[in-house]
């Protein structure tokens, strides 16, 4: 089973709640960052800020605090990190 984060998994192809079983309706928008995309700790810590702002649950913002954390450690650690879009596909 490929995670997807701590909420999310792949199963079957589609994209699962890992908490409650359902999947994510196809015509329901998905975004996905990839360590070795530059940009997206920025963007992940300004979405943090977001959570911290918006008053999300403290599981949530330790959650993304987290995956912000294990962002930092590959983006610190990895050769591969690159700008969004440069490989155009390849």
């Amino acid at each position: 089973m490929r995670k997807i984060g701590k909420k999310y998994h792949i199963e079957g192809g589609e994209i699962i709640k890992t908490a409650t079983g359902q999947g994510i309706p196809e015509d329901e928008p998905t975004f996905l960052f990839r360590g070795c995309d530059r940009l997206a700790l920025r963007a992940l810590k300004w979405y943090l800020g977001l959570c911290i702002e918006d008053g999300c649950t403290q599981g949530q913002i330790e959650e993304v605090r987290q995956i912000v954390q294990e962002f930092e450690d590959f983006a610190y650690s990895s050769p591969t990190m690159k700008q969004p879009g440069c490989t155009m596909g390849r």
